[in-house]
């Protein structure tokens, strides 16, 4: 008789589908999954051999180890894993999230008696008890590096054993306590290692990636899974033997990263390709448990935001971009529709300082008040102009290759610092100055670096003495994990000196955005102005930088942006959508009248387009020469050809015309320049989803493409990440309490965000509150997360797998596989995903097998060499330190027809710029058929149901009569050849026609 039992084994043949799905007619919990597979999970056999506990999407299940029905034991929001047993099998202990922080906690095995053991800013993972059941041992990075940690249960007392600059994790204690295993990733020895009578003894160096290890009942080997070449293998390793690892499991089994549990009788429980299996003690055979688990989830269907695409009536600006108050207070400067405008306090209408297709943004004053530097396109790259307010001149000051932001002038009125991209390191700006040039007649002034690289760093502010600069910078918690907190950075103005730090009122407090919440300096060097929670605070600080007492709060309702008064007396800042000021002696706070509209180009004449073939985006063929009839923006009807019709002719008569493609996953920022939406519409596309962007840097794109000041395509955008205690990205926004994140949805309100997107450690308790509330005023709400965001009626979830804290994925394993936890929570709940396959290996996979896809038109255009050859180098390094990415692509790429086949909604996105804008796009296309995804699952993907996704589905998406025309032409048969979406003659957006060659002038 094997370990099943009939009943299990009926189960098993019940279950072999891994799913059942029941809708009831309750109006809370109406749809409830039951699978029988779960992705990364882990599972830990209880002392006595008769319970499993295991941690699949987050919670902590019961089962019977002979199988059968899951019992959930802790709430669906503590996203909490890795199990593990007391030896005395009266409790369970494990890791969880629940409050914004990993913790240890325990209960019993019927979930009751929750006990928290641990508390603080530091994260605490991968929980194990002693053999005696006295101590819990775990990994923190309580001290600068994930170390060794362990609590004596009684008195509560908490020791450090291990102290290594490196990181140690996952320990688990021997059968007789005297030896501890556990792995540790150090620069010049990472392996596995044991710690005895306070030495440690490495025994097994590799530059594989290791799993959580398992001691045998003798206490001579350690088993535990592996990670090399793509592929996974669950080993043995002798402690006392030089002898090669032994393989046990089977070749290509998709082992999961966790611990094993050892039977007493020596038999092996470890979870792999979706199950919990056993095997057998002199490893011979394994068998697959049987069991069942039932999700419930709350799909409530809500009233989505109402779009006015095409409405001529003119609109407020709302991308109020980088304001900056004038040094006698009396006028504000601001970057809005691509051009600088100067705006007289008490008079609402606002001057037009420059006027071009070019991008004039980060106006700086100079101390006196003569000049105004800003930065500009106009000469190719961003570089830095200067504006001589008296005579209305302007000149160039720098003339490189590398964009340049956040300009400021130094006190004395003599430099200027600024941040310039750095190409060789993704999202990092390295702090330059220049000395202004007091004549027309000087060369182009030579930037002097300052400090290293930043990543994503805030806007520079000087000391009054001319001798620091103040930044906003990343802090993070160890190199295990990339999140940290922003803090003061304190850089010597001459550069080669060491950088300080300062921690506004205490050590786990962060600056909310790095892009513009301060620190601001106030010219008499006495405050700096800083955005915390949300809100404008400002410290008292000598000249020289320290904190000479309690920070003050100044408002109590969201503000960034600030700038200071030369007398600082006055701040002035956004708040939202207005500008406002404050006198700091008083606290009185009062608006800045700002009157300022905008109104979308439309075109004026009808237009004809001959199509020589029509994909109208919902059904699998062509219609053949036809007319496609626009009147203004929208299609008024399709009909067979007839020559001689009024109107402006489109000759598509030898082309494909078709929906513009969606791009469902970017990122930009001012620093593409005017160039960026050219990018777009030459690669086909008309509209993109921005997720992640300052909101008033993308407000300013999308009112400058919708004006027609710049070709660009339709945008759909969100503001900063929504991100927990800890971030990483500049872009993000740490929210940590309920109070700010309503704030924050009152910003979306206000300022007409048209999704929400939460981030990595944002608690699940808040990120259901931002689903609540976006929902309330009719916007979608996406992430990085599954389960339980698809509980809790999340609308989309990005990638297939990417950045998690958990330090694994639960939608995705080490090679790409996928099981029917993950399938069906995403394909039954309607839930729509963004798999960017092109960013997990996709990219690198499609260009080594067409290396002419480097070649295509508008990407040479684009992209400098220098550019391009970066690119290339990175994909070879992707492919040479991460093998599996490119090996495994194929079953990545498979998942996507996988979900479409189960019903699942699929829309294609890059995530770029980590990849290149447009060119990604059009490779992710090619991935998903790559992955057998047929051409026209395809192009409705990137057409209609991208449209749908975003909610204007009834305007967008397919070519029909009353729609609005976002059409491409195309040359050649994409329904057939799905390259052929490449090959864009045309593009029209808001019936407004461009040809290819126009838009790469």
């Amino acid at each position: 008789m094997t370990i099943h039992s009939v009943l299990s084994r009926s189960i098993w043949l019940l279950l072999l589908l891994g799913i059942c799905v029941v809708r009831s007619k309750a109006q809370s919990d109406s749809l409830r999954i039951t699978v029988s597979e779960g992705t990364n999970m882990a599972a830990a056999l209880s002392p006595d051999g008769q319970s499993i506990v295991m941690d699949m999407q987050g919670t902590i299940w019961l089962l019977s180890a002979k199988g059968g029905v899951a019992k959930a034991l802790t709430d669906f929001r503590d996203d909490a894993h890795q199990p593990a047993w007391s030896p005395d099998g009266k409790r369970i202990t494990y890791s969880s999230f629940r409050d914004g922080t990993f913790h240890i906690y325990s209960i019993k095995p019927d979930g009751s008696d929750l006990q928290k053991h641990t508390t603080g800013e530091f994260d605490y993972r991968e929980p194990g008890y002693s053999p005696d059941g006295s101590k819990l041992i775990f990994s923190s990075d309580k001290g600068g590096s994930y170390n060794l940690w362990v609590l004596t249960l009684k008195t509560n007392e908490l020791n450090q054993l291990t102290e290594n600059g490196g990181n140690e994790y996952s320990p688990t204690y021997s059968p007789d306590g005297n030896r501890i295993a556990y792995i540790a990733t150090r620069s010049d020895a990472s392996g596995l290692y044991v710690w005895e009578g306070g030495k440690e003894t490495l025994i097994w160096k590799t530059t594989a990636t290791l799993g959580a290890p398992a001691w045998t009942k003798d206490g001579s080997s350690l088993i535990l899974q592996a990670v090399a070449d793509g592929a996974t293998s669950l080993v043995v390793k002798e402690i006392k033997s030089s002898a090669d690892l032994k393989v046990l499991s089977a070749t290509r089994e998709d082992v999961f990263p966790f611990r094993p549990s050892i039977a007493a009788d020596g038999s092996i429980w470890y979870t792999a390709d979706g199950a919990i299996k056993h095997m057998a003690a002199d490893f011979a055979k394994t068998e697959k448990l049987a069991w069942q688990a039932t999700f419930a989830l709350n799909r409530k269907p809500y009233t989505r935001k109402k779009y006015l695409l095409d409405n001529p009536k003119p609109r407020p600006v709302k991308g109020i971009r980088a304001p900056v108050v004038s040094p006698d207070g009396k006028a504000v400067v601001f970057s809005a529709l691509g051009d600088l405008y100067w705006l007289d306090i008490g008079v609402a209408v606002p001057q037009k300082l420059t006027n071009d297709a070019f991008i004039e943004a980060d106006p700086c004053f100079s101390p006196d008040g003569r000049f105004l530097i800003f930065t500009s396109d106009r000469s190719g790259g961003i570089n830095l102009w200067a504006r001589d307010l008296k005579t209305g001149q302007d000149r160039q000051l720098t003339n490189g290759t590398e964009e340049i932001n956040t300009p400021i002038f130094a006190p004395d009125g003599k430099r200027i610092a600024f941040f310039m991209l750095d190409r060789a390191a993704f999202g990092r700006s390295v702090l330059h100055t220049i000395t202004f040039p007091t004549s027309e007649d000087q060369p182009f002034a030579i930037p002097q670096k300052v400090y290293d690289p930043l990543f994503g760093p805030g806007v520079p502010s000087w000391s009054p003495d001319g001798k620091q600069i103040a930044v906003s910078a990343l802090d993070i918690y160890s190199s295990r994990f990339r999140e940290g907190l922003n803090q003061f950075l304190i850089i010597p103005s001459q550069g080669g000196g060491s950088a300080s730090e300062m921690k506004p009122d205490s050590a786990n407090q962060t600056i909310s955005f790095r892009g513009r919440s301060g620190p601001s300096w106030s010219p008499d060097g006495k405050w700096m102005a800083y955005v915390l929670d949300g809100v404008l605070w400002t410290l008292p600080v000598t000249p020289e930088g320290k904190q000479t007492g309690p920070a003050v709060q100044r408002t109590k309702a969201l503000a960034d942006n600030m700038t200071w008064t030369a007398d600082s007396k006055t701040l002035v800042y956004m708040a939202i959508d207005s500008l406002k000021q404050m006198d700091i002696t008083t606290g009185k706070v009062s608006i800045i009248p700002l009157t300022l509209t905008y109104q979308p180009k439309l075109p004026v004449e009808p237009t004809i387009i001959h199509a020589g073939k029509l994909f109208d985006g919902k059904t699998n063929k062509y219609r053949e020469n036809v007319d496609i009839i626009l009147a203004g923006s929208r299609i008024q009807a399709i009909e067979p050809h007839k020559a001689g019709r009024k109107g402006k002719l489109v000759d598509a008569s030898k082309l494909t015309v078709m929906p513009g493609l969606w791009e469902m996953h970017t990122h930009q920022t001012i620093l593409s320049g005017e160039k960026q939406g050219r990018i777009w519409l030459s690669h086909g596309i008309t509209s993109i989803r921005e997720t992640g962007a300052d909101p008033y840097d993308a407000l300013e794109r999308r009112e400058s493409w919708d004006a027609g000041i710049r070709p660009g395509p339709r945008s759909f955008f969100t503001g900063t990440l929504n991100e927990g205690y800890r971030l990483y990205y500049g872009l993000a926004t740490s929210i940590r309490s309920e109070a700010q994140l309503r704030m924050e949805l009152d910003r979306a309100k206000r300022l007409d965000y048209d999704l929400l997107k939460c981030y990595v450690r944002l608690p699940d308790r808040l990120q259901q509150l931002a689903a609540d509330l976006a929902h309330q005023i009719g916007i979608p709400v996406t992430s990085h997360e599954l389960y339980p965001a698809v509980k809790y009626n999340i609308d989309g979830v990005e990638h297939s797998s990417a950045t998690s804290r958990r330090g694994f994925s639960m939608k995705l394993t080490s090679t790409n596989h996928i099981y029917a936890d993950v399938l069906n929570l995403i394909a039954k709940s309607g839930m729509n995903m963004t798999p960017t396959t092109s960013l997990q290996g996709g990219f690198s996979f499609q260009t080594r097998k067409d290396t002419s896809l480097l070649s295509y038109p508008p990407y040479v255009h684009f992209y400098n060499e220098v550019y391009r050859n970066n690119l290339m180098a990175q994909q070879q390094t992707m492919r040479r330190i991460m093998p599996g990415a490119v090996e495994n692509f194929k079953t990545l790429a498979s998942n996507v027809k996988k979900f479409i086949d189960a019903g699942g909604r699929m829309t294609p996105g890059t995530d770029s710029p980590l990849i290149p804008y447009g060119l990604s796009l059009q490779v992710e296309l090619q991935n998903w058929v790559e992955g057998g995804v047929t051409p026209f699952e395809t192009l409705r993907g990137a057409t209609l149901w991208s449209a749908e996704a975003a909610g204007v589905g009834n305007d967008l998406g397919s070519i029909e009569a009353g729609k609005i025309a976002d059409l491409i032409a195309v040359d050649g048969d994409p329904l057939t050849k799905i390259r052929d979406s490449m090959n864009v003659r045309y593009t029209i957006k808001n019936g407004n026609v461009w040809p290819l060659a126009e838009l790469l002038k």
